[in-house]
């Protein structure tokens, strides 16, 4: 009987974890892309700015990480680590999309190539000051603090 209900309890909590993980994960390149027009690849690069919006706001949101760092934390890792693979995946496919722009020729790509670059360092700046809260909160450790800051400066 100890022994399902040990069984029960890692079940439980594995899904609990993956359940709290929010932000979506987009795969930074798609079988037809190379197919799309300039049109379709700009309504592309807007829905990476939106993948890459909502994780940035999971990460960012101070109440429910709260709550997630109270009554759950290994909810709230798996949050801000799943949320910085959905930011690094929607920059990739940014930059994927605006690379396919370039090489048809498309009149938006090197403004959209401008604005990637230049959200991208704003970006930066964001997630560190994300983490220190972080630090400061005693939610992560001083190594952890550094190691992530340094793992974002990559």
């Amino acid at each position: 009987m100890k022994k399902i209900s040990w069984i029960l309890l890692i079940v439980l909590t594995l899904v609990l974890t993956k359940s709290c993980a929010k932000p979506t994960v987009v795969d930074v390149v798609m079988p037809k892309d190379k197919e799309l027009n300039c049109k379709e690849l700009k309504d592309e690069y807007a829905e990476t700015r939106r993948f890459r919006q909502e994780a940035l706001d999971v990460q960012s949101a101070p109440g429910a990480n709260t709550a997630r760092s109270v009554f759950f934390w290994p909810a709230l890792l798996v949050t801000l680590h799943n949320g910085d693979k959905a930011i690094k995946a929607a920059n990739d496919r940014a930059y994927h999309i605006v690379d396919i722009m370039k090489k048809k020729n498309c009149d938006e790509a090197d403004n959209l190539f401008r604005e990637l670059t230049k959200t991208s360092s704003g970006a930066i700046s964001k997630e560190i000051k994300n983490l220190n809260k972080l630090y400061e909160k005693g939610v992560l450790t001083k190594e952890e603090f550094e190691q992530a800051k340094k793992k974002i400066l990559e």
